[in-house]
């Protein structure tokens, strides 16, 4: 039996050494930073259940904001420009990840050479035809091509949070839009009963105006006619408002601007009273704005280990193995030649004019950016929860002051129609009322659809609107 020779020893022995560094992975390990969160919201109570556990169709009843959503959802394209991002950072991933395993690649080569001078010697020309298999492999000493994985991983997450961003953007954004179109037509139903009524009342004073009685006077006819303008002026707005929110939410559908169905009233709208925050930590367990921010610093953490073991040798195993001979036919037979090479290289870096260290320098300084985006992104999301946690409460004390100060100027515009029917107050005062009146109904109806909008908000900025399968970040094992 042949004795190893010293070469194969001494190969072996390399590659028993370079294995095991291969264990060594420079840069720092990445933890999450301690950014020393609140234990309590400023306008609510902490809780163990939060309003991001319901679900869309359990928070948002009315059935066609139901078909809205699923439509936009469908065709927004905002989304499907998050999906195809999402799926290039995939295939980025797998392309990284394909640097793990050597690299096997097949050729074949054809040669017809001849040798010495000019008439050739017998033999001196000739056929060679090659087939090798070559392998290529670079041994990750340094946790190079580990750290490089571990930044594509977390890059694919990011653009998957992305992902999950836009959806929960979209869901609120066609639930908000919904809410102020319903605000809008509740609106113009008030302005159109205004109007009749202020027509009505117009022509009864031109009646009387015309009687030449000396009851009415023709400022309260010019008086009455005004507040029909007003009316008729108010009309027209809210209808171009309508128009331009139907073309927004058309938008949000994904398609062009068209007429937009209608299901319950702002009214009929359900406004749970409890409207559970969750705990201040969950936040950065929810909001996938947070998690993909989170995801970022991942990445550049990741991204200055590699810089680090650009900076030392790299280890690459080269070999080939395949078949020689003279004829083509020859490849097929066992009398043809075998060849073979292996060849371990080790290359470092000499002199690069510092290129390798100030790749680390921009490695830690873009980690220091993400570091900053990340905190930033978590106060901005405490932030939100707390608009509208601060809009939800005082909404609902501004929404009963309105009603109150309804049913008030109801009741004035009663008091004052019979004063000056009978003939104690001047048509001025009814006037008055009327105005008044018509303010508070637009003012109740608005206040409404904010508390409304403001529950949307406090929706989202939770994290609510996915669907319960995409409420965690996917673990190693379901990344592609």
């Amino acid at each position: 039996m042949r004795q190893p020779s010293k070469r194969t020893g001494w190969l072996a022995g390399m590659a028993l050494a370079t294995a095991l560094l291969a264990g060594c992975t420079l840069g720092p390990n990445y933890q999450r930073p301690d950014l020393n969160l609140p234990t309590a919201w400023r306008f609510g109570d902490a809780t163990t259940n939060s309003l991001a556990d319901v679900a869309c169709g359990a928070l948002y009843r009315d059935p066609v904001l139901h078909e809205l959503i699923a439509t936009a959802l469908s065709n927004n394209p905002d989304l499907r420009v998050a999906q195809a991002r999402m799926e290039q950072a995939a295939a980025a991933l797998r392309i990284q990840r394909a640097d793990h395993w050597p690299g096997i690649q097949g050729s074949a080569a054809y040669t017809r050479a001849r040798q010495g001078h000019l008439p050739p010697l017998p033999g001196a020309e000739g056929d060679q035809f090659d087939v090798f298999g070559v392998l290529s492999y670079e041994l990750d000493v340094w946790g190079r091509i580990r750290r490089l994985n571990e930044a594509a991983r977390a890059q694919y997450l990011a653009t998957e949070e992305a992902r999950r961003t836009v959806q929960i953007g979209l869901v609120a954004g066609v639930a908000s839009t919904y809410f102020n179109l319903r605000s809008l037509d509740h609106q113009l139903d008030i302005a159109r009963e205004t109007l009749a009524s202020r027509q009505g009342s117009l022509d009864l004073t031109r009646i009387k105006f015309a009687d030449g009685a000396g009851i009415v006077s023709e400022l309260d006819v010019v008086q009455a006619q005004t507040q029909v303008t007003s009316a008729e002026s108010a009309i027209a707005s809210l209808q171009r408002r309508i128009a331009m929110t139907e073309h927004a939410l058309s938008l949000l559908l994904g398609g062009y601007p068209c007429d937009i169905p209608r299901g319950l009233s702002l009214a009929e709208q359900w406004q749970p009273e409890d409207l559970p925050a969750g705990l201040p930590a969950d936040v950065l367990l929810r909001r996938p704005d947070v998690r993909a921010a989170e995801q970022s610093l991942i990445a550049a953490n990741a991204n200055i280990g590699a810089a680090r073991a650009a900076c030392f040798p790299a280890i690459s195993l080269t070999g080939a193995l395949g078949l020689q001979s003279a004829e083509l036919d020859d490849l097929l037979t066992t009398s043809i030649s075998k060849a073979w090479n292996f060849q371990p290289q080790i290359t470092a870096p000499i002199f690069n004019a510092g290129k390798l260290r100030a790749n680390v320098r921009r490695a830690q300084a873009q980690q220091r950016e993400a570091l900053a985006t990340y905190e930033k992104t978590v106060q901005t999301a405490f932030r939100d929860v707390a608009d509208a946690l601060a809009g939800i409460r005082f909404l609902r004390e501004q929404l009963a002051a309105d009603e109150t100060t309804l049913r008030a100027e109801n009741r004035r515009l009663e008091l004052a129609e019979d004063r000056y029917e009978g003939g104690v107050a001047s048509y001025s005062d009814v006037l008055d009322a009327q105005r008044y009146q018509f303010s508070a109904q637009l003012n109740a109806v608005q206040t409404r659809n904010e508390l409304l909008n403001a529950t949307v908000q406090l929706y989202k900025a939770l994290g609510g609107g996915l669907a319960p399968a995409e409420t965690e970040t996917p673990t190693s094992g379901e990344t592609p």
